[in-house]
């Protein structure tokens, strides 16, 4: 058993629940309005869609998408303890499995692929390998959301070295650089900004707005360029191309 899989067996109780307390589908629904804003137009229209969420956790998104009307979104993750949470959640499509195994039984079945905080688990090399697994797995025009720990960012090291299984962050450049190298096009970039859901997260939104600036007018000051993504996390589209006769 490696470092790794002795965390994942409770990575619930270890690293959830001392953080954001009891999991609890209310407070799934709190984060509702975030993920609306951060991955619903990266989404596919089509509500038959095969959506699969990729390291799926307790199920959080696999119930979003599901309260939105996606009526064949599934998750797959590693951990039983994070699966059986989302069993006695009611929150059905979870199951348990290695991701690379399951990608590559699943060749061209999904419109659309979600790796929410995945990826930084791995090395250079598996990511590389789940990436091109996760290419063969779409649909021709599917799509594939990634968010990632962001090395940009003033403060990435609270989420890069926030969990003990995380092996690495990425700037834009090389989140880009990895897509390209795997096959994907039309890649793009989103923040991870935070989102109006009560008055004190709108004040939280207008003293943001004024430090990403701050931010990027260091980065500016330096670099010169325009539009520096800052925030701790960074978002990722991408698409398979269409097979060509």
């Amino acid at each position: 058993m490696t470092f790794k899989d002795r965390f994942y067996q409770r990575y619930v109780s270890t690293h959830i629940t001392h953080r954001k307390g009891e999991v609890t589908l209310d407070r799934m629904r709190d984060d509702f309005p975030v993920w609306d804003k951060h991955f619903g137009r990266l989404l596919p229209t089509n509500r038959d869609a095969r959506i699969l969420d990729v390291g799926c956790g307790h199920g959080a998104l696999v119930y979003w998408l599901g309260q939105r009307g996606y009526r064949n979104a599934e998750g797959i993750d590693l951990s039983a303890e994070q699966v059986a949470t989302a069993e006695r959640l009611g929150i059905g499509n979870v199951r348990r499995g290695d991701i690379t195994a399951y990608l590559g039984s699943r060749s061209g079945y999904y419109n659309g692929l979600i790796l929410r905080d995945v990826i930084e688990h791995f090395s250079r090399d598996q990511i590389l390998e789940i990436l091109r697994l996760a290419l063969c797995a779409l649909l021709p025009g599917g799509t594939i959301i990634l968010q990632v720990p962001n090395a940009e960012s003033p403060f990435f090291g609270r989420i890069r070295y926030g969990d003990f299984t995380h092996e690495i962050a990425f700037s834009a450049s090389s989140l880009v650089q990895v897509l390209q190298l795997t096959g994907y096009h039309r890649i793009r970039l989103r923040s991870t900004s935070p989102v109006v859901r009560s008055l004190p997260s709108l004040v939280r939104v207008v003293l943001w707005k004024g430090v990403e600036a701050f931010y990027r007018l260091l980065l500016f000051a330096e670099l010169g360029g325009r539009g520096r993504i800052v925030t701790q996390g960074i978002i990722a589209a991408a698409d398979r191309p269409l097979e060509t006769a």
